[in-house]
């Protein structure tokens, strides 16, 4: 359980979703799969473009996952329990531990299961769960099941059900539009204070 009140905490709740809606945005415009224009555009600008807002979607999504699993290491986590909130339904928590491990292989720090003929030879029992997704096929799946998560918190009753709620409609409207405009009550320190204190918390 983190050490902040509540209201201070939303405020990096916020963040790390609004960066994950971006960045799979932005994903979904240069990545992998991606038909439009806006891609070769993207490319011919910022060589490897799509590597970097790959990474960046899945450094968010790891940050999210770890407040999803509601599971504190140290007593700064910020938990979903913060709020009020029960942990989602074991479906959802098994298919966002999925992705845990796997990022932190992947991104957060070198290891020999990074190497395919380590993981090849040494992903026996537990530790099969070591193989590395196709990031390039699940950057796209672990967004969309952040907001389904998201989406299935906000739907428990309590005080914190409307911030929750005006969070995951933001964050899918951004997902699924680069010129949707990211609402004011959610953007400044200042302007979330003032939200928050107008519906009571």
């Amino acid at each position: 359980m983190t050490t902040l009140e509540p209201k201070a905490a939303f405020l990096h709740v916020i963040d790390s979703h609004r960066w994950l809606a971006a960045s799979g945005c932005a994903w979904n415009l240069v990545g992998q799969h991606a038909t439009s224009g806006t891609k070769t555009e993207a490319e011919r600008l910022l060589p490897d473009v799509e590597v970097m807002i790959r990474d960046c979607l899945l450094l968010h999504a790891r940050s999210l996952v770890k407040f999803y699993k509601n599971v504190s290491h140290r007593n700064t986590d910020i938990l979903l329990s913060d709020f009020g909130f029960l942990a989602p339904n074991t479906s959802l928590t098994r298919r966002l531990e999925d992705f845990d491990q796997a990022i932190e292989v992947h991104l957060l720090h070198l290891t020999d299961w990074r190497d395919f003929d380590y993981r090849s030879l040494h992903a026996t029992g537990r530790n099969a769960k070591r193989n590395r997704p196709d990031w390039n096929r699940d950057a796209s799946l672990i967004v969309e099941l952040i907001f389904e998560t998201l989406d299935h918190i906000s739907g428990q009753s309590g005080p914190w059900q409307q911030p929750f709620k005006a969070l995951h409609a933001a964050c899918t409207s951004r997902y699924q539009d680069k010129s949707f405009p990211w609402p004011t009550q959610l953007s400044e320190k200042s302007d979330v204070e003032h939200y928050l204190k107008s519906i009571g918390l």
